[in-house]
């Protein structure tokens, strides 16, 4: 059954798409989602543990070269085993949403693929949303949310990296407000989860940071793939809007 809307909808109609489209997948991101629990874990566990102490700030300062290597080498695999993972999450999201059949190591594969014009478009990203922070911060606020759907064109309609973001620029331009509203409604309900489990534990197990980071990185494997699930389905009805549909809609009604 195609989840899919062929006609824009209204931004419910996009949350509830999005949900069912997470549930009706979740099955076949496990894997993923294993890979990712264990790198969130060990990233929690290990900026904890190489957290400078406040009183000797100082001489960390001089030694970081040496003493957060580890960290510095853990983060460059993250980063790039993190991407490789999301782009097999958008990959398989595709494929649920249009009834078709894929394999783990086919999604992973795809991800190394898709790899390099990903990181090429991730440095262009960071250097368009900071040059538009430093100018005026509204622009950067703008870029920030009308670049983010270069993974998509990437990932499904395999843009390169400078061509990805420009598509997913003019992709939300037009529709930025819109987008907006639709990605704050379940960022908003996160940050109330993780601020009440944050107040919980504080009283349940005071003074544990270790505990804290733990879970809050294990919750976010779960909610990384509704993200993205949210995002894929948001992308396919700006794109119908874009094309036309949006206006061939509202002269029918």
């Amino acid at each position: 059954m195609r989840l899919l809307a062929s006609e824009p909808v209204s931004i419910a109609k996009v949350l509830d798409t999005s949900i069912k489209l997470y549930a009706a997948g979740f099955n076949k991101q496990i894997g993923i989602l294993s890979i990712l629990a264990v790198l969130y874990i060990a990233m929690a566990l290990l900026t904890v543990q190489l957290q400078p102490d406040p009183a000797t700030i100082t001489d960390v300062a001089t030694e970081f070269p040496i003493g957060h290597l580890p960290l510095l080498g853990f983060i460059a695999v993250f980063s790039i085993l993190s991407f490789v993972l999301y782009a097999a999450l958008i990959y398989r999201v595709d494929n649920v949403a249009n009834g078709r059949q894929d394999s783990f190591m086919e999604a992973i594969s795809v991800g190394f693929g898709k790899f390099p014009a990903m990181f090429l478009a991730l440095i262009l990203y960071v250097l368009a949303v900071m040059l538009g922070t430093l100018l005026l911060i509204i622009p950067g606020l703008i870029l920030m949310l009308s670049l983010a759907f270069y993974l998509y064109f990437i990932v499904i309609d395999s843009y390169g990296g400078y061509s990805a973001l420009r598509a997913s620029h003019s992709l939300v331009w037009g529709h930025w407000w819109r987008t907006m509203a639709i990605f704050t409604v379940p960022m908003a309900i996160w940050m109330a989860v993780l601020f009440t489990l944050g107040f919980l534990l504080a009283l349940l197990v005071p003074g544990n940071p270790v505990l804290m980071q733990v879970l809050m990185n294990v919750l976010s494997v779960f909610f990384t793939p509704y993200f993205f699930t949210l995002g894929y389905v948001l992308f396919n009805d700006l794109k119908l809007r874009k094309s036309g549909s949006d206006l061939a809609s509202r002269l029918a009604r």
